[in-house]
């Protein structure tokens, strides 16, 4: 095998809440993952070159050392003390700083391919150890089910009922900063994050919502038809639709220069094929 072809899924937060901040920095959070039908596309091939090489499709700057899937071959490299020399393209279309877990998703697509590819031999679990150092996304995306997940987002309970909802995505075309948010919810007062815990289904809207001043307008007008939600720390809202109507009503209300997608859930990632 010289190379392997992987679809990488987005996720929905179908809720999230802060829980408080651990001695190492990092958050413990309680959160719904569901896995959606909205991929990018995945090619991992082996060179002789002795590089790790990473190319998208985007205008964005994620290309070369700074990409997390490099970031996440050249960790596995060192976790098993072998070279690994390829060539990875991606086909972006889960909407970077949208919330859905796109470069966590890569990142745990790459550490599977390649394991695969190199005949690595590691196991689900060692992915998830060295995934979990990459982001706070990368394990669930190996674990691969729906789960209810608690710690830093990296511990799992898998959810077995079978979710037959429909979703519509809304992308606003701003980039939302995970670390940026974090940082804003730490200068919150004990009380403002208390009030907020007992009064949203995701910590992070009000602070996302209070950035993106467009957005909050357009976020309220949404609030007189359903019940729009935030994914992670945005920037996509998204909400369950029953009929062409809602469709019709909601896309009048948001601007013309934002984007929108329809997906369904996963019952299971399709990175699962390559674990055992």
């Amino acid at each position: 095998m010289n190379n392997i072809a992987m679809k990488c899924p987005a996720k929905l937060n179908l809720n999230l809440s802060i829980l408080g901040k651990r001695i190492d920095g990092m958050h413990e959070i309680n959160t719904q993952f569901q896995l959606i039908n909205l991929f990018d596309d995945m090619l991992i091939e082996k060179t002789s070159n002795k590089n790790i090489n990473v190319k998208t499709n985007t205008s964005h700057s994620i290309d070369g050392r700074k990409n997390i899937v490099f970031k996440a071959i050249e960790a596995l490299s060192e976790y098993t003390g072998k070279e690994i020399s390829c060539d990875v393209n991606i086909e972006k279309n889960i909407p970077i700083g949208g919330g859905l877990g796109g470069g966590s998703s890569n990142a745990a697509a790459a550490l599977i391919g390649t394991n695969i590819l190199f005949q690595l031999g590691l196991s689900s679990e060692n992915l998830r150890e060295i995934g979990v150092k990459l982001g706070a996304d990368v394990p669930f995306f190996i674990y691969g089910k729906n789960a209810h997940a608690t710690g830093i987002g990296d511990e799992f309970l898998e959810e077995k009922s079978l979710n037959k909802k429909k979703y519509l995505l809304l992308f606003p075309q701003v980039e939302s900063s995970t670390q940026e948010l974090f940082t804003e919810w730490d200068k919150l007062s004990r009380h403002d994050q208390e009030m907020i815990g007992e009064n949203e289904e995701n910590s992070f809207l009000p602070l996302f919502l209070h950035k993106y001043k467009e957005v909050n307008i357009v976020f309220n007008e949404l609030l007189k038809m359903n019940t729009p939600r935030l994914s992670g720390t945005g920037s996509t809202i998204f909400y369950e639709y029953s009929d062409n109507d809602d469709i019709k009503k909601t896309l009048k209300k948001i601007p013309s220069k934002w984007r929108h997608s329809f997906c369904e859930p996963l019952q299971c990632s399709p990175l699962l094929t390559y674990l055992t």
